[in-house]
């Protein structure tokens, strides 16, 4: 271990020829000369008459009997650890020796419980407090990422990402924001921001108490919260649809039966001010017809962890669509049906015309048969 020095000014000025009347330490430096703190060959210590700068190697300052400002490692070849701030950082760190290195932590019980992580910065009470052997984590804030092993976090508020302790890839601003979570690549900003978050990866969360639809689960997105009553963006938004990201590709087992179940309703959200009128479905009817068509494990539907029902209308498209090709396969066997009856009508009236000049042809000569016997009649 590194030997260490308690800086502690009124001693290492105590010599009584020192003081003077008023019990003020006054003395002076002849110029270019140097006050030095030694133990054999090591200094720890140094004073410069010329400039004033006060040189400290291996620092230890005790607030009482409290660690306040030190810069342990675990030895000296390696590391550049700084730590201020009562009970911050600790002397037991451990390991090989470029570990326990180059952690910064600024305020009361910051990084207290490092032993080998690395690359760390702290800075507010209690930050980073049960850092063990994570690495690479930053850390703003009151209370904020108390983290143990995670790795490659950032959180930058007062509690925030305060419950982490093994998930890794997290960042986190706003006060409190992903303050439960312990999942991995979790991302969210704002006041409270993905505070339902627990075990779930790869969600984002932006806005004022943004929360996803289920705390435990992965790859979601949730912008603004509950009282946004309009979102817009400069161009339409693009889903991804490439038939390499999909598996089991079939033709939709939903169409015209599921859609002519469906109720289409207006109605006005309770948090527009303005009681604007909107269009659209209602999830929980939704569902009955869905269940009605033996359809349950769809994503068109989520219920959050308060039981709110929410619904992907991009999921309705290919539905609609199969009701159109439905109706118009409908259309088009009514209409093959109609040609063929219209086809068979004009070969009846066809053979009926063929009919009636074949019956005028015999009309006609049985008309001029008289005539013909009464001509024969005479040339006899």
């Amino acid at each position: 271990m590194k030997p260490f020095i308690v800086v502690a000014l009124c001693s290492m000025l105590s010599a009584p020829t020192l003081f003077s009347q008023s019990g003020s330490i006054n003395n002076s430096l002849s110029d270019g000369g140097i006050f030095t703190i030694k133990d054999g060959s090591t200094t720890f210590l140094t004073l410069s008459q010329s400039d004033g700068s006060l040189s400290l190697n291996n620092i230890l300052i005790f607030k009482g009997a409290d660690r306040f400002i030190h810069d342990f490692e675990v030895a000296s070849t390696f590391g550049a650890n700084t730590f201020v701030g009562v009970n911050s950082g600790n002397f037991t760190m451990s390991g090989f020796a470029d570990e326990a290195s180059y952690n910064t932590a600024v305020g009361h019980s910051t990084l207290t419980s490092l032993t080998t992580g690395q690359n760390n910065s702290a800075f507010g009470v209690l930050s980073l407090f049960e850092n063990t052997t994570g690495h690479s984590n930053s850390a703003f804030g009151v209370s904020s990422l108390y983290n143990t092993t995670g790795e490659y976090n950032s959180a930058f508020g007062g509690g925030s990402l305060y419950e982490n302790t093994t998930g890794s890839g997290n960042s986190a601003f706003g006060h409190s924001s992903l303050y439960n979570c312990t999942g991995q690549q979790n991302s969210a900003f704002g006041w409270n921001s993905g505070d339902n978050i627990t075990t779930g990866s790869n969600n984002i969360a932006i806005g004022y108490n943004a929360q996803v639809a289920v705390g435990t689960n992965s790859n979601q997105i949730r912008i603004g919260n509950a009282s946004i009553s309009l979102a817009t963006t400069q161009i339409a938004w693009t889903t991804s649809s490439d038939k390499r990201w999909k598996s089991g590709i079939a033709d939709s087992d939903l169409g015209l039966i599921f859609i002519s179940k469906l109720r289409p309703v207006s109605y006005t959200r309770k948090n527009d001010e303005q009681q604007r009128s909107e269009y659209g479905f209602i999830a929980q009817e939704i569902e009955e017809a869905l269940k009605a068509s033996e359809v349950e494990n769809t994503g068109m539907l989520t219920i959050d962890d308060a039981g709110m029902y929410q619904l992907r209308y991009n999921d309705l498209l290919a539905p609609m669509v199969k009701a159109i090709q439905e109706l118009k396969k409908e259309k088009d066997d009514e209409v093959l049906t109609l040609r063929s009856e219209n086809d068979a009508l004009k070969q009846r009236m066809s053979n009926y015309e063929s009919e009636h000049q074949r019956l005028l042809a015999v009309i006609e000569r049985l008309t001029s048969l008289p005539e013909s016997l009464s001509q024969a009649s005479k040339e006899n």
